[in-house]
């Protein structure tokens, strides 16, 4: 299985230096993560992406997702300016894919628990705006692909929004393998969900706190998560379309945890516990 790794890992670092994390490790895909501070980011310049795009290629890098921060159940008019000019950048940046969030800003539905007025305005508002940009993604080249995370953590949260969405627009998933387990989802459920609509899945792991869904991540293998067992189950699913070596993806989150150890640790932790 190809490695990959997120920027969410390495904050403030060049292009330069993820490079060498990548040849190093071995890694041969990159999640690049669009915010400001970063030297990806939605404000760069046409010459800007230009030259970037021309590194990575010349470092024969796969961006496999331009990492946005548009959460397509918020409500506001500015989230789709924001998801358009996302799958731009991606596409002059050379990715394929775009990451975006659900994001609807209100709390996950509980498991066994009514659905909710709310959950269904978010859920409907969501395909709504991925259909809109449908059009454009196909034209740039780029897949839309739906996080399992924050509002909607689960692959049952975000099956619902796929629901509202025509089948021949450019969207899929990616399982972030924390996200539905820290919510009581069984990988295998998550895998049975996602069947049809996985892009590839983003490593992790973690100890649940007794008595909530929250989780103090660790290095992989020194958590809770079935890591392996997630593994086997992604690549059933994969093969099922004749892939035979979808990717492995780590979200390191020195980002938000800085406590965390370096992201070349964590690569080698992973490809250890993945052998």
């Amino acid at each position: 299985m190809p490695l990959a790794f997120s920027t969410l890992g390495c904050p403030g670092d060049s292009l330069e230096q993820v490079l060498e994390i990548a040849r190093a490790s071995g890694a041969t895909g990159l999640e690049l993560r669009a915010a400001d501070g970063e030297f990806i980011h939605p404000a760069m310049s046409a010459a800007e992406r230009a030259a970037v795009a021309a590194e990575l290629a010349r470092a024969g890098v796969t961006v496999l997702t331009l990492a946005s921060y548009v959460r397509v159940c918020a409500p506001g008019g500015e989230v789709d300016v924001e998801l358009r000019a996302a799958i731009d950048l991606a596409a002059d940046l050379g990715a394929s894919n775009v990451r975006v969030f659900p994001g609807a800003g209100i709390a996950p539905l509980d498991s066994g628990a009514s659905m909710t007025e709310e959950l269904a305005a978010a859920d409907a508002l969501g395909a709504q705006r991925l259909n809109a940009a449908a059009g454009h993604a196909r034209a740039r080249g780029v897949e839309l692909l739906l996080e399992t995370h924050d509002s909607h953590p689960r692959a049952s949260d975000i099956a619902r929004i796929l629901a509202g969405v025509a089948p021949d627009a450019p969207v899929k998933v990616i399982w972030d393998l924390m996200h539905p387990w820290r919510h009581d989802e069984a990988p295998e459920r998550t895998a049975e969900l996602l069947a049809g609509s996985l892009a590839y899945a983003q490593f992790k792991d973690g100890l649940r706190i007794p008595g909530t869904h929250d989780v103090t991540l660790t290095l992989p293998g020194d958590g809770e998560l079935p890591l392996r067992r997630m593994r086997d189950l992604v690549t059933g699913v994969a093969a099922t379309r004749g892939d035979t070596d979808p990717w492995v993806s780590l979200e390191w989150e020195r980002t938000w945890h800085p406590e965390l150890p370096p992201l070349a640790d964590a690569l080698a932790v992973l490809n250890a516990v993945l052998a």
